[in-house]
């Protein structure tokens, strides 16, 4: 039976329990059997529940003190959009860039499809270069490039 959730209260409920709590079940109950998240070369190995939560877990490993902040939500039908924050401190290895204790902020937006009351398909466009350039694995844009 799908869960009475509408598709914005279950994103803010995974963002809660799971991105900023330590309650990982939240994703046994709002993620779909079939989950997937496009351009994360994990999800050719993994799919649902298991899927995001490991997602988490390795966001974690990286940023151990990592905090959501979600901007806006924008939700039409089985639909939700998101923009997000995400701030913490780089202590674990990521990207063959070794921890670096450099307090890191991301932006991303993210696009949501739900179907039977539950999380079924992710799409996230992120800014991986600005968060590279925090930790130093490539140049900031402001920076001359070094020969």
């Amino acid at each position: 039976m799908p869960n009475a959730d509408t598709p914005v209260e279950a994103l803010h409920r995974l963002y809660d329990g799971v991105w900023n709590g330590d309650d990982l079940a939240v994703a046994d109950e709002l993620v779909h059997p079939e989950y997937y998240i496009h351009d994360r070369e994990i999800a050719e190995e993994t799919r649902g529940p298991e899927l995001y939560k490991t997602l988490a877990e390795m966001t974690r490993a990286i940023f151990p003190d990592m905090a959501f902040t979600v901007h806006e939500t924008i939700s039409e039908g089985n639909m939700v959009a998101l923009r997000w924050t995400m701030t913490g401190t780089h202590e674990g290895p990521m990207f063959g860039v070794e921890p670096t204790g450099t307090a890191v902020e991301l932006s991303a937006i993210e696009i949501n499809r739900f179907g039977d009351g539950k999380l079924v398909e992710t799409w996230t466009q992120s800014d991986m270069l600005g968060l590279m350039e925090q930790i130093g694995a490539v140049p900031s844009s402001g920076e001359p490039t070094r020969e």
